[in-house]
């Protein structure tokens, strides 16, 4: 009797949990020219919910109740505060400002310069990290993952290509970004990027993938640590078994990993070093 009155509370709270959770569409503007802002993010400060628009700025958020604010961003853009009080009158058009280029570029002088490297180059690893979402119709709130390491140039450092290694992946349709931010008491602090930079994976692509990072003209300075990440945009695949990626993972002494949930998660740090590196021109 008391086992079954359990079960019948239990019933009761998960189908009330259902019941609460709220999802709010709509779309992410320019400013200026109200235009769609493709694959801005939105989450809640500090919580691991969020998601990604699609490439005409729409987008779909799933949220346990509109008392949180939540968080809207785009590389290139002012971030925008959106209060609870503006969710719960029902607004859901949210409008960015472009904002000015916060990393430098510059025109690389070949003679002065040396070519090098810029992370991990191997394709082994003690471990394989995982992202996906195997057994989920809508993979929505798991977009905004991110995955990076800390970067610790000793000279002025030109990034002439970007490089990641997939050692699995199921995706019939996969998209990163790639972003820089400042390093700020050992976790990633204010975005570099002005320009939009992204990876774009078909048919399951796997192996070494490469961005060519010779047209944004992008400098490190020495002695001026940065953080790399790679965050999860976009994904498709017909069926919701067999959904996910992996990247080789080493351990090693410094914890120079850093991962979140979202682009307003918390970041967490690991003495881990995943299979990803810059080719570079350093001075």
């Amino acid at each position: 009797m008391h086992f079954r009155l359990f079960l019948f509370l239990l019933f009761c709270l998960i189908s009330f949990g259902l019941r609460a959770q709220t999802i709010i569409e709509g779309r992410i503007l320019n400013s200026q020219t109200s235009e769609p802002v493709p694959f801005a993010t939105l989450g809640v400060p500090g919580r691991g919910i969020g998601t990604v628009a699609d490439e005409q700025g729409r987008y779909l958020l799933r949220l346990p109740s509109l008392t949180d604010t939540l968080i809207v961003t785009c590389v290139g853009f002012d971030r925008q505060v959106v209060l609870p009080s503006t969710l719960t009158a029902g607004q859901r058009e949210f409008r960015l400002a472009p904002q000015e280029q916060a990393l430098r570029e510059v025109k690389v002088e070949h003679r002065r310069v040396h070519p090098g490297l810029l992370g991990r180059t191997k394709e082994k690893a003690d471990v394989l990290w995982m992202g996906g979402s195997s057994g989920k119709e809508t993979v929505d709130d798991e977009w905004g993952w991110e995955l990076g390491i800390v970067l610790r140039p000793t000279h002025r450092t030109y990034l002439e290509e970007f490089h990641i290694f997939l050692a699995t992946n199921t995706y019939e349709h996969l998209r990163f970004r790639l972003n820089l931010y400042t390093l700020e008491q050992g976790r990633p602090g204010r975005p570099l990027l002005s320009q939009d930079i992204q990876l774009v994976l078909n048919r399951q692509q796997r192996g070494w993938q490469t961005i060519d990072l010779r047209p944004y003209e992008l400098l490190l300075e020495a002695q001026q640590p940065v953080v790399a990440t790679i965050q999860w945009l976009q994904s498709e695949k017909t069926t919701p078994w067999d959904k996910y990626f992996s990247i080789p993972v080493a351990r090693q002494p410094k914890h120079i990993m850093v991962e979140r949930e979202n682009s307003q998660a918390i970041w967490t740090i690991h003495s881990l070093q995943p299979s990803l590196y810059f080719t570079v021109l350093t001075e």
